[in-house]
Protein backbone atom coordinates (compact mmCIF):
# COMPACT_ATOMS: atom_id res chain seq x y z
CA UNK A 1 0.00 0.00 0.00
CA UNK A 2 2.91 2.44 1.22
CA UNK A 3 4.58 1.75 -2.71
CA UNK A 4 1.44 2.33 -3.90
CA UNK A 5 1.04 5.77 -2.63
CA UNK A 6 4.81 6.88 -3.46
CA UNK A 7 4.00 5.43 -6.86
CA UNK A 8 0.65 7.90 -6.60
CA UNK A 9 2.62 10.99 -5.84
CA UNK A 10 5.34 10.56 -8.18
CA UNK A 11 3.11 10.44 -11.23
CA UNK A 12 0.99 13.42 -9.99
CA UNK A 13 4.21 14.89 -9.55
CA UNK A 14 5.23 13.89 -13.14
CA UNK A 15 2.08 15.08 -14.38
CA UNK A 16 1.97 18.28 -12.71
CA UNK A 17 4.73 19.47 -13.73
CA UNK A 18 6.30 19.89 -17.40
CA UNK A 19 9.94 19.25 -18.20
CA UNK A 20 11.20 22.73 -18.51
CA UNK A 21 14.40 24.43 -19.69
CA UNK A 22 15.55 27.88 -19.65
CA UNK A 23 19.14 29.30 -21.32
CA UNK A 24 21.42 32.13 -22.19
CA UNK A 25 23.37 32.48 -25.27
CA UNK A 26 24.72 35.65 -27.30
CA UNK A 27 27.82 37.00 -28.35
CA UNK A 28 29.92 40.01 -28.72
CA UNK A 29 31.62 41.69 -31.13
CA UNK A 30 33.98 44.86 -31.60
CA UNK A 31 37.29 45.67 -33.55
CA UNK A 32 38.93 48.85 -35.25
CA UNK A 33 36.91 50.70 -38.40
CA UNK A 34 37.29 53.31 -40.92
CA UNK A 35 34.39 54.60 -42.25
CA UNK A 36 34.76 56.91 -45.18
CA UNK A 37 31.46 58.60 -46.81
CA UNK A 38 31.96 60.88 -49.77
CA UNK A 39 35.63 61.95 -48.57
CA UNK A 40 34.80 62.31 -44.66
CA UNK A 41 36.87 59.79 -42.97
CA UNK A 42 36.48 58.15 -39.36
CA UNK A 43 38.28 55.85 -37.87
CA UNK A 44 37.96 54.06 -34.44
CA UNK A 45 36.96 51.28 -32.01
CA UNK A 46 33.33 49.89 -33.32
CA UNK A 47 30.88 47.60 -32.19
CA UNK A 48 29.11 44.81 -34.80
CA UNK A 49 31.64 44.67 -37.67
CA UNK A 50 30.34 41.20 -38.70
CA UNK A 51 27.43 40.50 -36.32
CA UNK A 52 24.98 41.81 -33.34
CA UNK A 53 25.88 42.15 -30.11
CA UNK A 54 23.23 40.59 -28.22
CA UNK A 55 22.22 38.37 -25.19
CA UNK A 56 19.13 36.17 -25.42
CA UNK A 57 17.10 34.45 -22.58
CA UNK A 58 15.35 31.25 -24.28
CA UNK A 59 13.06 28.98 -22.40
CA UNK A 60 10.91 26.38 -23.85
CA UNK A 61 8.20 23.86 -21.69
CA UNK A 62 7.57 20.26 -22.61
CA UNK A 63 3.74 20.41 -21.86
CA UNK A 64 3.07 16.43 -23.41
CA UNK A 65 1.20 15.57 -26.73
CA UNK A 66 3.83 16.77 -29.01
CA UNK A 67 3.02 20.51 -27.77
CA UNK A 68 5.43 22.47 -26.35
CA UNK A 69 5.45 25.95 -25.24
CA UNK A 70 8.85 28.42 -26.00
CA UNK A 71 10.22 32.21 -25.37
CA UNK A 72 12.99 34.55 -26.46
CA UNK A 73 13.88 37.85 -24.84
CA UNK A 74 16.59 39.44 -26.98
CA UNK A 75 18.63 42.19 -25.69
CA UNK A 76 21.02 44.20 -28.04
CA UNK A 77 23.56 45.96 -26.65
CA UNK A 78 26.72 48.35 -27.55
CA UNK A 79 30.08 46.44 -26.92
CA UNK A 80 32.11 50.07 -27.37
CA UNK A 81 29.95 52.40 -25.25
CA UNK A 82 28.98 52.39 -21.95
CA UNK A 83 26.61 55.75 -22.13
CA UNK A 84 25.00 54.19 -25.29
CA UNK A 85 23.95 51.32 -23.47
CA UNK A 86 22.30 53.73 -20.31
CA UNK A 87 20.38 55.74 -22.78
CA UNK A 88 22.44 58.34 -21.06
CA UNK A 89 23.70 61.24 -24.03
CA UNK A 90 26.79 63.23 -24.15
CA UNK A 91 26.66 66.93 -22.85
CA UNK A 92 27.59 69.30 -25.50
CA UNK A 93 30.45 71.17 -24.53
CA UNK A 94 33.37 73.23 -25.92
CA UNK A 95 34.92 70.22 -27.44
CA UNK A 96 31.72 69.24 -29.59
CA UNK A 97 30.56 66.22 -28.14
CA UNK A 98 27.30 64.91 -29.69
CA UNK A 99 24.21 63.63 -28.35
CA UNK A 100 24.64 59.42 -28.47
CA UNK A 101 22.52 57.22 -30.62
CA UNK A 102 19.98 55.33 -29.00
CA UNK A 103 21.69 52.76 -27.11
CA UNK A 104 21.05 49.23 -25.91
CA UNK A 105 18.17 48.25 -23.68
CA UNK A 106 16.87 45.23 -22.19
CA UNK A 107 14.35 43.47 -24.53
CA UNK A 108 14.91 45.97 -27.43
CA UNK A 109 15.60 42.84 -29.72
CA UNK A 110 13.43 40.11 -30.90
CA UNK A 111 10.91 38.90 -27.84
CA UNK A 112 8.34 36.31 -28.95
CA UNK A 113 6.16 33.74 -27.35
CA UNK A 114 4.48 30.82 -28.39
CA UNK A 115 3.31 27.11 -29.16
CA UNK A 116 4.95 24.92 -31.46
CA UNK A 117 3.40 21.47 -31.89
CA UNK A 118 1.89 19.34 -35.17
CA UNK A 119 0.19 21.91 -36.69
CA UNK A 120 3.55 23.81 -36.49
CA UNK A 121 4.08 27.29 -34.62
CA UNK A 122 2.67 30.54 -33.69
CA UNK A 123 4.51 32.95 -31.74
CA UNK A 124 2.80 36.76 -30.70
CA UNK A 125 4.87 39.53 -29.26
CA UNK A 126 7.90 41.35 -31.78
CA UNK A 127 8.84 38.24 -33.67
CA UNK A 128 11.28 38.82 -36.38
CA UNK A 129 10.26 39.29 -40.09
CA UNK A 130 10.34 36.00 -42.01
CA UNK A 131 12.54 38.10 -44.58
CA UNK A 132 15.45 38.78 -42.37
CA UNK A 133 16.28 34.76 -42.26
CA UNK A 134 15.49 34.94 -46.58
CA UNK A 135 18.08 37.34 -47.21
CA UNK A 136 20.39 35.59 -44.95
CA UNK A 137 20.00 32.65 -47.28
CA UNK A 138 21.86 34.36 -49.95
CA UNK A 139 23.89 37.02 -47.66
CA UNK A 140 26.76 36.09 -45.52
CA UNK A 141 26.78 39.50 -44.20
CA UNK A 142 23.60 39.83 -42.44
CA UNK A 143 23.17 42.74 -41.17
CA UNK A 144 26.81 43.73 -40.63
CA UNK A 145 29.39 45.49 -42.72
CA UNK A 146 29.43 43.59 -45.91
CA UNK A 147 25.84 43.35 -47.13
CA UNK A 148 25.38 47.17 -47.25
CA UNK A 149 22.26 46.51 -45.66
CA UNK A 150 19.82 49.77 -44.72
CA UNK A 151 21.27 51.44 -47.59
CA UNK A 152 20.95 48.96 -50.97
CA UNK A 153 19.47 46.15 -48.97
CA UNK A 154 17.04 45.68 -46.47
CA UNK A 155 14.13 44.08 -44.42
CA UNK A 156 11.55 46.54 -43.87
CA UNK A 157 11.59 49.63 -46.72
CA UNK A 158 12.89 52.00 -44.35
CA UNK A 159 15.93 49.79 -43.88
CA UNK A 160 15.57 50.23 -39.61
CA UNK A 161 14.14 47.70 -38.47
CA UNK A 162 13.64 43.82 -39.10
CA UNK A 163 11.16 43.34 -36.84
CA UNK A 164 7.09 45.23 -35.91
CA UNK A 165 5.46 45.12 -32.47
CA UNK A 166 1.96 44.19 -31.17
CA UNK A 167 2.95 40.73 -33.85
CA UNK A 168 1.48 37.18 -34.46
CA UNK A 169 3.47 34.74 -36.76
CA UNK A 170 2.28 31.44 -37.79
CA UNK A 171 5.36 29.05 -39.21
CA UNK A 172 3.68 26.10 -40.84
CA UNK A 173 5.29 22.87 -40.37
CA UNK A 174 8.16 21.89 -42.94
CA UNK A 175 7.51 19.10 -45.21
CA UNK A 176 10.57 18.05 -47.61
CA UNK A 177 12.38 20.99 -46.51
CA UNK A 178 9.37 23.76 -47.87
CA UNK A 179 7.58 25.37 -44.82
CA UNK A 180 5.74 28.96 -45.26
CA UNK A 181 5.42 31.87 -42.80
CA UNK A 182 2.20 34.63 -42.22
CA UNK A 183 2.70 37.22 -40.47
CA UNK A 184 0.52 40.03 -39.07
CA UNK A 185 0.88 43.50 -36.89
CA UNK A 186 -2.42 45.95 -36.77
CA UNK A 187 -1.86 49.22 -37.71
CA UNK A 188 -3.32 51.84 -35.42
CA UNK A 189 -5.07 55.15 -36.40
CA UNK A 190 -6.58 55.55 -32.97
CA UNK A 191 -4.35 57.67 -30.66
CA UNK A 192 -4.79 61.04 -30.18
CA UNK A 193 -7.90 62.36 -27.89
CA UNK A 194 -7.33 61.70 -23.83
CA UNK A 195 -9.38 62.04 -20.63
CA UNK A 196 -9.03 66.07 -20.80
CA UNK A 197 -9.74 66.12 -24.91
CA UNK A 198 -12.39 64.79 -24.56
CA UNK A 199 -15.96 65.58 -24.81
CA UNK A 200 -18.92 64.77 -23.07
CA UNK A 201 -20.88 64.48 -26.30
CA UNK A 202 -19.54 61.44 -27.84
CA UNK A 203 -16.00 61.83 -28.54
CA UNK A 204 -14.07 58.82 -28.16
CA UNK A 205 -11.26 59.01 -25.35
CA UNK A 206 -8.84 56.93 -27.82
CA UNK A 207 -5.47 57.30 -25.47
CA UNK A 208 -7.49 53.62 -24.00
CA UNK A 209 -4.24 51.20 -23.65
CA UNK A 210 0.00 51.82 -22.81
CA UNK A 211 0.44 49.28 -25.67
CA UNK A 212 -2.46 48.61 -27.70
CA UNK A 213 -4.06 51.81 -29.77
CA UNK A 214 -2.24 53.66 -27.31
CA UNK A 215 0.08 55.46 -30.58
CA UNK A 216 -0.44 55.68 -34.42
CA UNK A 217 1.95 52.47 -35.73
CA UNK A 218 2.04 51.17 -39.22
CA UNK A 219 0.50 47.82 -39.90
CA UNK A 220 2.76 45.03 -41.45
CA UNK A 221 1.82 42.33 -43.39
CA UNK A 222 4.02 39.55 -44.40
CA UNK A 223 3.79 36.19 -46.47
CA UNK A 224 6.90 33.85 -46.94
CA UNK A 225 7.85 30.58 -48.55
CA UNK A 226 11.47 29.19 -47.30
CA UNK A 227 13.09 25.57 -49.00
CA UNK A 228 15.86 23.68 -46.94
CA UNK A 229 17.43 20.36 -48.29
CA UNK A 230 20.32 18.44 -48.68
CA UNK A 231 22.78 21.61 -50.34
CA UNK A 232 19.74 23.62 -51.99
CA UNK A 233 18.35 26.47 -50.16
CA UNK A 234 15.68 29.01 -51.05
CA UNK A 235 13.11 31.81 -49.78
CA UNK A 236 10.65 34.08 -50.87
CA UNK A 237 8.97 36.82 -49.31
CA UNK A 238 6.95 39.71 -49.78
CA UNK A 239 6.57 41.98 -46.96
CA UNK A 240 3.21 44.89 -46.80
CA UNK A 241 3.67 48.02 -44.91
CA UNK A 242 1.18 50.45 -44.36
CA UNK A 243 1.36 54.15 -42.82
CA UNK A 244 -1.81 55.72 -44.70
CA UNK A 245 -3.45 57.54 -41.92
CA UNK A 246 -1.52 57.08 -38.97
CA UNK A 247 -1.06 60.33 -37.71
CA UNK A 248 0.27 62.10 -40.86
CA UNK A 249 1.45 59.48 -42.31
CA UNK A 250 0.20 58.81 -46.52
CA UNK A 251 2.91 56.12 -46.98
CA UNK A 252 2.15 52.76 -48.38
CA UNK A 253 5.55 50.51 -49.27
CA UNK A 254 6.10 46.33 -50.65
CA UNK A 255 9.12 44.69 -50.86
CA UNK A 256 9.91 41.09 -52.38
CA UNK A 257 12.73 39.49 -51.79
CA UNK A 258 13.73 36.23 -53.25
CA UNK A 259 17.21 34.53 -52.43
CA UNK A 260 18.53 31.04 -53.36
CA UNK A 261 21.84 29.38 -52.08
CA UNK A 262 23.77 26.12 -53.63
CA UNK A 263 26.69 24.62 -51.74
CA UNK A 264 29.00 22.25 -53.17
CA UNK A 265 31.75 21.03 -50.73
CA UNK A 266 33.95 24.00 -49.46
CA UNK A 267 31.95 26.03 -52.05
CA UNK A 268 28.75 28.06 -51.90
CA UNK A 269 27.33 30.40 -54.50
CA UNK A 270 24.04 32.46 -53.76
CA UNK A 271 22.18 35.16 -55.00
CA UNK A 272 19.70 37.61 -54.02
CA UNK A 273 17.00 40.07 -56.11
CA UNK A 274 15.08 42.54 -54.06
CA UNK A 275 12.64 45.22 -55.47
CA UNK A 276 10.94 47.93 -53.21
CA UNK A 277 7.87 50.01 -54.23
CA UNK A 278 7.17 53.01 -52.29
CA UNK A 279 4.02 54.97 -52.49
CA UNK A 280 3.87 58.07 -51.00
CA UNK A 281 0.03 59.72 -51.85
CA UNK A 282 -0.07 59.44 -55.40
CA UNK A 283 4.10 59.52 -56.04
CA UNK A 284 5.69 55.87 -56.81
CA UNK A 285 9.29 55.40 -56.23
CA UNK A 286 10.73 51.70 -57.08
CA UNK A 287 14.03 50.32 -56.65
CA UNK A 288 15.72 47.12 -57.72
CA UNK A 289 19.19 45.03 -55.82
CA UNK A 290 20.17 42.24 -57.20
CA UNK A 291 23.82 40.53 -55.65
CA UNK A 292 25.28 37.52 -55.97
CA UNK A 293 27.47 36.04 -53.40
CA UNK A 294 30.39 33.66 -52.93
CA UNK A 295 31.70 31.71 -49.80
CA UNK A 296 34.09 29.42 -49.56
CA UNK A 297 35.41 27.45 -46.36
CA UNK A 298 38.80 25.82 -46.03
CA UNK A 299 40.19 24.95 -42.37
CA UNK A 300 39.57 27.84 -40.16
CA UNK A 301 38.69 30.17 -43.16
CA UNK A 302 35.80 31.52 -44.37
CA UNK A 303 35.89 33.64 -47.17
CA UNK A 304 33.40 35.45 -48.60
CA UNK A 305 32.67 38.12 -51.43
CA UNK A 306 30.22 39.58 -53.32
CA UNK A 307 29.03 42.22 -55.98
CA UNK A 308 25.68 43.99 -56.52
CA UNK A 309 23.68 46.66 -57.84
CA UNK A 310 20.52 48.33 -56.94
CA UNK A 311 18.62 50.65 -59.86
CA UNK A 312 16.18 53.48 -59.38
CA UNK A 313 13.44 53.35 -61.66
CA UNK A 314 11.54 56.75 -60.79
CA UNK A 315 12.42 59.86 -59.30
CA UNK A 316 15.71 62.12 -58.45
CA UNK A 317 17.59 59.32 -59.28
CA UNK A 318 15.69 57.62 -62.29
CA UNK A 319 18.28 55.41 -64.16
CA UNK A 320 21.02 55.19 -61.83
CA UNK A 321 22.74 52.98 -60.08
CA UNK A 322 24.48 51.60 -56.94
CA UNK A 323 27.00 49.70 -57.11
CA UNK A 324 28.04 47.20 -53.61
CA UNK A 325 31.56 45.35 -53.78
CA UNK A 326 32.13 43.95 -50.59
CA UNK A 327 34.51 41.04 -48.86
CA UNK A 328 34.71 39.50 -45.76
CA UNK A 329 37.35 36.43 -44.02
CA UNK A 330 37.05 34.48 -40.88
CA UNK A 331 39.68 33.32 -38.54
CA UNK A 332 38.03 30.56 -36.65
CA UNK A 333 40.11 30.20 -33.28
CA UNK A 334 37.34 27.93 -31.82
CA UNK A 335 33.94 27.01 -32.28
CA UNK A 336 32.95 30.24 -30.59
CA UNK A 337 35.63 32.55 -31.28
CA UNK A 338 36.87 34.35 -34.43
CA UNK A 339 39.15 36.96 -36.01
CA UNK A 340 36.98 38.81 -39.41
CA UNK A 341 37.78 41.40 -41.67
CA UNK A 342 34.99 43.30 -43.59
CA UNK A 343 35.47 45.61 -46.37
CA UNK A 344 32.65 47.19 -48.19
CA UNK A 345 32.51 49.81 -50.82
CA UNK A 346 29.00 51.42 -52.21
CA UNK A 347 29.68 53.67 -55.03
CA UNK A 348 25.91 55.51 -54.43
CA UNK A 349 24.91 57.57 -57.68
CA UNK A 350 21.03 56.47 -56.90
CA UNK A 351 21.20 57.55 -53.55
CA UNK A 352 20.42 54.53 -51.58
CA UNK A 353 22.55 55.91 -48.48
CA UNK A 354 20.41 58.73 -46.35
CA UNK A 355 23.02 61.12 -44.47
CA UNK A 356 21.55 64.58 -43.44
CA UNK A 357 25.28 66.18 -43.86
CA UNK A 358 28.18 65.23 -45.46
CA UNK A 359 31.92 65.97 -46.83
CA UNK A 360 33.03 66.11 -50.20
CA UNK A 361 31.26 66.01 -53.56
CA UNK A 362 32.18 62.01 -53.79
CA UNK A 363 29.37 59.62 -54.38
CA UNK A 364 31.30 56.37 -52.70
CA UNK A 365 31.00 54.84 -49.12
CA UNK A 366 33.60 52.66 -47.71
CA UNK A 367 33.22 50.96 -44.54
CA UNK A 368 36.31 48.64 -43.28
CA UNK A 369 36.66 46.47 -40.26
CA UNK A 370 38.86 44.35 -37.89
CA UNK A 371 38.07 42.35 -35.10
CA UNK A 372 37.23 39.30 -32.93
CA UNK A 373 33.67 38.11 -32.12
CA UNK A 374 32.71 35.86 -29.79
CA UNK A 375 29.37 34.08 -28.93
CA UNK A 376 28.27 32.10 -25.67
Amino acid sequence: MKKSLVALAALAATASFAQSSVTIDGGLDAGWANINYKGNSVNGVLGNGSSTSQINFRGNQDLGGGLKAEFRVESDWNTVSNKANTGAASTATTLGQETLASGGSFGNGEIRVGLIGDFGRVDLGAPNFNGLGVQGVANPYGTAIGGGYGSVLRVDAAGTAVRDENAIKYTSPTFSGLNFTVYKSAKQTKAGATAATATKAGTQETSFSTTLGAYDKLGSQEIGLNYANGPLAAGYNTLKQDSVGVGTGTTATTVNTLAGAYTMGAWKVSGLNQTVKTTTGTVATDTAFSAVYLTYTVGNYVLMGSTGNLKQDVGTYAGLSSKINSFGADYNLSKTTALYARYEKIDDKAGAITATAVDGSDTARTRTAIGLRTTF
